[in-house]
């Protein structure tokens, strides 16, 4: 006999088969407005779809896009060059759009920003992110056998804006389209990279039908933890209704949960029997397992530890150091999954800023880490190892806002201290000793 189960979520599987589809090997397909377009290799519509159904893994987005770029800039470069401080300023005041881009990024494999210019410098000056749905790179043929790529953004109602890639050079007659900074490929595809989420397709899928499975529970109400059956002998016609009526009655009290099963048997012999029948979630167990697996499956393609979402599950002893070197490897992962833009935002600024410097993107310092370090900084400090004024200088990197009032010039700031007390047999006055007693409470055991 073959049993037919009926699917939690069919539409998973229609997705599951969108996807499938679509990665596989193709360049371009025809359209009948644009005759050559690449599309994404994952629709923009179905991860979208799923994200919006999947706290962990919008969330996972957002936090590997705020890790890896809403940090300080750090400008390398051999000589002094003025426009560094034109470059920084941009930057700064556009983290934040840079920011929903790379949040895109990782939702689809490719983001994309408008690259406003200045009217009189020619330099740029805003980025506005525009949103990957309304995008699609097109492809044209050149007289000479070659190709150009256009991003196309189509909007309802409006015609569709092409736009030049900043990471391209163009004909002259392409000057004046709009410029678009194009983050995505490389690995994968010339344009979109595969998103990381997508090996753990089948676990969101299966995080979204559990959530849909419970909505679809508590929608319906009445969720049933017993069966209450009551076996009686044949009734009269009078007698059906009121006892019909009396088991309503009686159990309009009894709360949600209980289902009344009254059967009427056919022998008069068989006396009048209460059954109570409880019923157990015996795959409770089974689901709520099967949620948290997917939940970690998730955070293992972003490779994002689970205490950077704050879920402390982890019982540490007092001398453990595991949540810091959990920290300590997702920051090496950081300063890897960093490159690619730094490249992207180097090539941008050689090319419109003529910047010739490179940039180095900070990674977060955790608090964990932190305070290991500041911990470090202050026991080199008390060892005779530092300099009161290399301590100074180390401790403000991790509190800027550190108010800490002192004379540069004063010879005691060069000294070394073991637990407070001056090492070395130079003399000093009075007055110079005062000047930074203000500053050795800070750094003394």
């Amino acid at each position: 006999m073959k049993i037919n189960y009926t699917p939690l979520n069919s539409s998973l599987d229609i997705n599951k088969r969108q996807i499938q589809m679509s990665i596989a090997p193709k360049t371009t397909k025809e359209d009948k407005d644009y005759k050559y377009r690449i599309d994404p290799i994952v629709p923009v519509s179905i991860a979208q779809n799923l994200i919006l159904q999947n706290n962990r893994l919008d969330k996972s987005i957002r936090i590997l896009a705020q890790d890896v770029i809403l940090n300080e800039f750090t400008y390398l470069s051999d000589t002094e060059n003025e426009i560094e401080n034109t470059v920084s300023s941009f930057w700064k005041n556009n983290i934040n759009e840079l920011y929903k881009q790379l949040q895109e990024y990782y939702s689809y494999g490719f983001g994309a920003s408008e690259i406003i210019f200045d009217e009189k410098t020619g330099l740029p000056k805003e980025l506005y992110q525009i949103p990957a749905e309304t995008l699609f790179i097109k492809q044209e043929s050149n007289r000479d056998g070659t190709y150009s790529y256009y991003a196309i953004q189509k909007i309802d109602g409006k015609s569709d804006v092409k736009m030049k890639l900043s990471r391209f050079e163009y004909d002259q007659e392409d000057d004046d389209l709009p410029v678009c900074f194009w983050l995505g490929g490389g690995k994968t595809s010339e344009f979109y990279e595969i998103p990381y989420w997508l090996p753990a397709f089948n676990s969101i899928s299966a995080k979204v039908a559990l959530d849909e499975l419970n909505a679809k529970k508590i929608n319906e109400g009445n969720l049933m933890s017993g069966i209450l059956v009551i076996r009686r002998p044949p009734a009269f016609e009078g007698q059906k209704e009121k006892t019909k009526k009396d088991l309503e009655d009686q159990m309009t009290d009894a709360g949600t949960g209980i289902l009344v099963m009254d059967l009427e048997s056919f022998n008069a012999d068989i006396p009048l029997e209460v059954q109570y029948v409880p019923i157990s979630e015996q795959n409770y167990s089974y689901l709520s397992e099967l949620a948290d697996r997917c939940d970690e499956d998730i955070l293992a393609c972003f490779s994002i530890p689970k205490v950077r979402l704050m879920i402390d599950d982890v019982t540490e002893s007092m001398n453990s150091q595991k949540s810091n070197t959990i920290y300590e490897i997702y920051t090496k992962s950081l300063e890897n999954e960093q490159l690619p833009f730094e490249i992207e935002i180097n090539k941008f600024n050689r090319k419109y800023f003529k910047y010739t410097g490179v940039i180095d993107i900070e990674t977060p310092i955790f608090s964990d880490k932190k305070d290991v370090e500041v911990t470090s900084i202050l026991n080199l400090f008390n060892n005779g190892i530092l300099t009161l004024g290399e301590t100074i200088k180390a401790v403000s990197v991790y509190y800027p806002k550190l108010a800490l009032e002192y004379n540069e010039t004063n010879p005691l700031f060069n000294e070394r201290y073991y637990n407070g007390r001056l090492l070395g047999t130079n003399e000093y006055s009075s007055e110079e000793f005062s000047e930074i007693e203000g500053v050795m409470k800070w750094f003394q055991p």
